[in-house]
């Protein structure tokens, strides 16, 4: 990368690619202010949800590193819409619209996306050492 820039999603796929232990990504800033009523557990659920998106988002960066912004969408977008469909927000609702359910879950992951490549990657904080790559097994001989 010829600019130095590296977006916080890309920072986080290369850190966990390498076999790192990602530290201070995530913490609850809001949750001390809403006490333990019914606000903070609704907060609560709701943060769940947001990051369950988020940390979907973060494995298929991960895995997907090389593919395209496209592809590393539509996988994450699959895998949010089993999120959405089980929180509280949808739960005991018929989806009338399938179409229209996941255009709003890929939008949705959209824009988890650019929430997080909005932040600062130098705020990612690494501990441990690079786990060993398992090598590759010795090519096979294509018959002739």
């Amino acid at each position: 990368m010829s600019s130095g820039f590296v977006s916080f999603l890309k920072k986080i796929g290369q850190v966990l690619a390498a076999g790192l232990e990602l530290t201070g990504i995530i913490s609850p800033i809001v949750l001390p202010m809403l006490g333990s009523g019914k606000a903070a557990q609704t907060a609560t659920t709701a943060i769940n949800d947001l990051t369950s998106i988020g940390t979907t988002v973060v494995q298929v960066e991960t895995a997907l590193q090389g593919k395209t912004s496209p592809e590393k969408l539509a996988a994450a977008s699959s895998l949010v819409q089993p999120i959405v469909r089980t929180s509280e927000l949808v739960s005991g609702h018929t989806i009338a619209n399938e179409a229209e359910f996941i255009a709003g879950c890929t939008d949705l992951t959209n824009a988890v996306v650019r929430i997080m490549n909005a932040l600062d990657s130098k705020g990612i904080t690494v501990s441990g050492s690079p786990v060993n790559a398992v090598p590759a097994p010795p090519a096979t001989p294509t018959p002739a």
